[in-house]
């Protein structure tokens, strides 16, 4: 019970720390354009338009992302404080909070105003609810479970992957009617976090922004086979857009990077030709590139998964943000300053000690997260099933990045580390739930 109270305080402490450091909260340019669409009503089409509306609400009660943070990093406290409440001995997690507390992924990246923080710590709220739901054998808490992960796969579309497997341990917490309890727990999950988008989607701008990033990623996966290998033929769009054609050969070879996307997506003729090619015509090359040419659309996708999964470049991967950057008509408008604060250069100092340490790698978060899977379904415990769960589900988000992934930014991948982290906190009291 001391250990417990220990490392409840520890992670409660760490939180304050957090807050203190980072509010009202970290924004870049996608979190300003956010915070605009959201106190404005219209959603951008570019972005998931729950993320926003969220942002619109907490701002509508307090001008500003203050409450947003807050309940966001709730979100973490509340699931991580549930873990503790749920074991019966807690030996060794007051030092496992302490270690999660010091993390960039804690002090910093906790901070930021990102649909990847939100759909991490809502997604392991929700398979804590689970776990809670198979230790008392009570229904209703798959209700806040079904909500949590619907938020998540509503502001990450690739976290919709969570909602399959939740379901599954959903099924598992019941004693009679298992397979109808998963069914109604997919079905519920699913609904919310579709049926929420597509109403928002009704009051975005009318722009074709999910259509365009399909086309601009096909066209990045053409730019990237270009790439490797330059003798390759595109006869579909040599065909129906000639002019494209010839642009994205010449170009290729000094826009494509697999790091990221944004060399490519910033050139003026690039984005001329993809605004004006003929209806269809990138997608039916990319298809013909996948289905004529499998092995080099692998080799392509694997570089751009390797980039997101490995991070290589602390600087091109975004290791670290901090402070407010936006259009400066725009933050004008939402009443911000741009800039970096005095607490903002000390917490990046911070953070850049354990940039060259496994701290900073997906690939040793992604080990833990597999060792803790296997020593939970040996110990078989209810509980243990819920967040094995988790540690199941981050995996294959993150395998979901082989075939979106377009960048390396570090917090794509966050999930991947804090669910290992929360798998290392449920096994610290080395017993079963």
């Amino acid at each position: 019970m001391q250990a417990r109270r220990i490392a409840g305080a520890v992670v409660g402490a760490g939180t304050a720390v957090m807050l203190a450091i980072n509010a009202p909260g970290q924004l870049s340019y996608d979190s300003v354009e956010q915070l605009a669409n959201g106190r404005s009503g219209a959603y951008n089409s570019w972005h998931p338009p729950v993320m926003a509306w969220l942002l619109g609400l907490f701002d509508a009660v307090l001008p500003g992302t203050l409450l947003f943070l807050v309940f966001q990093s709730l979100l973490l406290l509340g699931a991580l404080l549930t873990l503790l409440w749920l074991r019966p001995r807690n030996g060794w997690t007051a030092l496992v909070t302490l270690a999660i507390i010091l993390t960039p992924q804690w002090l910093m990246f906790q901070g930021q105003i990102w649909k990847d923080i939100l759909c991490a710590n809502a997604a392991i709220a929700g398979f804590v609810c689970l776990a809670v739901a198979a230790r008392d054998g009570r229904k209703r808490w798959l209700v806040p479970a079904a909500v949590l992960l619907a938020l998540a796969a509503a502001v990450r579309q690739n976290a919709i992957v969570l909602l399959p497997v939740a379901a599954l341990v959903a099924a598992c917490t019941v004693p009679s009617k298992r397979w109808l309890i998963g069914f109604c727990f997919l079905a519920v999950s699913v609904a919310l976090g579709t049926g929420t988008s597509l109403w928002l989607v009704a009051r975005a701008d009318g722009g074709d922004g999910a259509s365009a990033e399909v086309r601009l990623g096909q066209a990045y996966d053409l730019a990237g086979a270009l790439w490797h290998d330059p003798t390759l033929a595109l006869p579909s769009l040599a065909a129906e857009d000639p002019q494209f054609e010839k642009l994205l050969r010449r170009r290729s070879a000094t826009l494509y990077t697999p790091l990221r996307n944004d060399p490519f997506a910033a050139d003026p003729g690039i984005n001329h030709e993809l605004a004006n090619a003929p209806e269809g015509a990138v997608g039916r090359a990319w298809t013909g590139l996948v289905t004529g040419h499998p092995l080099l659309y692998l080799r392509t996708r694997l570089a751009a998964f390797g980039a997101v999964l490995f991070t290589p470049d602390a600087t091109a991967c975004h290791f670290s943000h901090a402070g407010i950057d936006g259009p400066p008509a725009l933050l004008h408008q939402l009443g911000l300053v741009a800039g970096v604060r005095p607490q903002d250069r000390m917490l990046l100092n911070y953070v850049k000690l354990f940039f060259a340490t496994p701290i900073y790698s997906h690939i040793a978060w992604g080990l833990l997260a597999l060792l803790a899977l296997g020593l939970l379904l040996q110990r078989k415990g209810p509980g243990d099933l819920a967040i094995a769960g988790l540690l199941a589900g981050a995996l294959l988000f993150t395998l979901t990045f082989a075939a979106l992934s377009i960048a390396c930014d570090y917090r794509y991948l966050i999930l991947l580390d804090l669910a290992a982290m929360t798998g290392a906190l449920h096994l610290a009291a080395g017993r079963k739930v």
